[in-house]
Parts: structure tokens; sequence; C-alpha cells
């Protein structure tokens, strides 16, 4: 072998050790899925403790991140009408929990994803169980809406 093709096959050679290498460290030292310092996973802190509905929250999603609202609006009219229906009332029923049974529902979802509603539409909290950045946009101005408001959900 020449000089250039033995340097190469070394190169790829060490990538290949190095990948088994952390492969071995990842199941030697899986990563606990757990809370994390600020208490956002599985859901951002934020949604846990609003006081908002989850209109409120949809309307400032609208409002503040609308390619968020747009792209849950789309999916949700892409399901059937029961699963609609019955992704409005799962958030109705979230939103109707104390924080203490939001934390303990949103760390069941986030381990069980067998229940029918996920099943139906695994992104169905999307919108509401978002990331820190959008949460925040979300709950910053969700008061500022009337809490009773059903067609923020027709899109």
């Amino acid at each position: 072998m020449n000089g250039t093709r033995q340097h190469r096959l070394s190169i790829v050679l060490s990538g290949g050790v190095a990948i088994i290498a952390l492969g071995i460290a990842a199941t030697a030292f899986p990563v606990r899925a757990a809370a994390d310092a600020t208490d956002d996973y599985p859901i951002p802190h934020r949604m846990i403790i609003t006081t908002c509905t989850a209109e409120q929250i949809l309307a400032a999603t609208r409002d503040f991140e609308p390619i968020y609202y747009q792209r849950y609006i789309i999916d949700k009219h892409n399901k059937p009408p029961e699963v609609q229906q019955a992704a409005i009332d799962s958030a109705h029923y979230f939103y109707s929990l104390s924080p203490q049974d939001r934390r303990a529902y949103s760390e069941q979802m986030a381990t069980h994803f067998a229940d029918q509603m996920t099943l139906a539409w695994p992104n169905w909290a999307k919108v509401f169980f978002n990331n820190k950045g959008v949460a925040a946009k979300e709950t910053d101005n969700c008061a500022n809406y009337p809490p009773d408001v059903p067609s923020v959900w027709d899109g």
C-alpha cells in the first residue's frame, strides 16, 4: 500500500474504533430521563404552573408563534373528527389539573406512549408541551386572551 492509502485506512479505522467506544460507553453509562434542574422535563415548568386555559394558550401561540400554531392546526385537521375532539378534551383535562397533577400526568405521558390519544395522534399536545422558548411566549401572553374562545381550535 502506498502512504496515502495507508493513512486513509488508518483514519477510517480510528473513526470506527471511536464510534464503537462511544457505543460501549452509552451502553455502560445510560442517561436517565429525569427532571432537569429547572424542572422543565418532560414539559416546560411554565405549562405546569400556568393559570391559562388551553384556548388562551392556543390564542397566544397563534399570535406569538404562528408557525407552530399553523402546523398544529393543519395536523389537527388531518385527523378524524373524534380524534380532534379527543385532543381538545385532553387539553381541557390537563389544564383542569393542579400543578402537581399536571407534573405527574406529563411524566406519565413521557414514559407511556400507549395511551389512546397518543396512539391516535402522537403530536396531539405538541403545541402545549413545546420547547421552553415557545412555552415562554405562550405563557407570557396567554392571560391577555379570553379563557373560553373555542374558535382558536379551528385555525
